[in-house]
């Protein structure tokens, strides 16, 4: 995972464009696409949450989320679900 353990998910949203220091405001913006996209999707995230109190499946969905929101052009997951429960 690329997710810095100690910010919340917003705050890890928010490094994904950002070329330096984030405001509130941008942190907020880039949370609340995120928040869409995982609605989108049917996950449920809370972005103040920290990432450190996250499940192995919940990061691996803020990392998909991630990528969404950097707007990649193309994702190449190699194996995605290999670290995930069967519940997950």
């Amino acid at each position: 995972f690329t997710l810095v353990s100690n910010f919340s998910i917003a705050e890890n949203f928010a490094l994904v464009r950002l070329p330096g220091l984030a405001s509130a405001a941008d942190i907020s913006a880039r949370a609340a696409e995120s928040v869409r996209a995982a609605e989108r999707l049917g996950w449920t995230i809370d972005p103040d949450q920290k990432v450190r109190n996250l499940s192995v499946g919940e990061q691996q969905r803020v990392e998909i989320l991630k990528a969404l929101g950097g707007q990649a052009r193309v994702l190449i997951f190699d194996e995605p679900t290999a670290v995930l429960s069967p519940d997950e």
